[in-house]
C-alpha cells in the first residue's frame, strides 16, 4: 500500500476518542432534546441560583469563544452547502 494510499485510510477511520468527541458535541445540539446546551442554558437563567457568580463569569468567558468560532462555522456551513 502506498503512502497516499495508507493516509486516507487513516483519515477514514476514527477512533474512540473521536467518537466521543461527535457524540458529546451532538448531545449538545440536538435542538429537541431536554439536554441541549440551549436548554441547560435557558434553565441555569432561569434558576439563576444554581450558579455562583464565578461559574456565571466562567460560562460567559466560555460562550465568548463559541461566538468567536461561529464565522468558522457559518463558512463550513456556506461550503457543505455550496458542495452539495
Amino acid at each position: 500500500m502506498n503512502k497516499k494510499a495508507l493516509a486516507t485510510d487513516e483519515q477514514a477511520i476514527l477512533s474512540q476518542a473521536d467518537l466521543d468527541d461527535l457524540l458529546r458535541i451532538n448531545e449538545f445540539i440536538e435542538s429537541h432534546d431536554e439536554h441541549s446546551l440551549v436548554e441547560e442554558l435557558k434553565c441555569a437563567i432561569l434558576d439563576s441560583g444554581k450558579l455562583e457568580l464565578t461559574q456565571w463569569q466562567s460560562l460567559r468567558e466560555q460562550l465568548k469563544e463559541i461566538e468567536a468560532l461561529i464565522p468558522h462555522i457559518d463558512l463550513i456551513i456556506q461550503l457543505k452547502k455550496e458542495k452539495s
